[in-house]
């Protein structure tokens, strides 16, 4: 997806969410500065709960469950 799309696409999404807590979370991220830059460890584990995971030995979590699980880290 260009730039252009992308930002039309999350325009649109914006516009149409009712959802106050969705809204807030854009809102800190766009706004407060939050950083998704992940440390070389950050990676290591990631690659490693990767692997588990392909392995079968992961736990794996549908997209309505990570959205609340998300939510729940971002109010504390």
């Amino acid at each position: 997806m260009k730039l252009t799309e992308l930002k039309v696409a999350l325009a649109k999404q914006i516009l149409e969410s009712d959802d106050e807590s969705e809204l807030r979370s854009v809102d800190m991220v766009l706004n407060q500065g939050f950083s998704f830059e992940m440390s070389d460890d950050q990676k290591a584990q990631l690659d490693a709960a990767h692997s588990r995971y392909l392995r079968g030995e992961g736990k794996s979590y549908s997209r309505e469950q990570m959205v609340r699980r998300v939510r729940k880290a971002v109010r504390g």
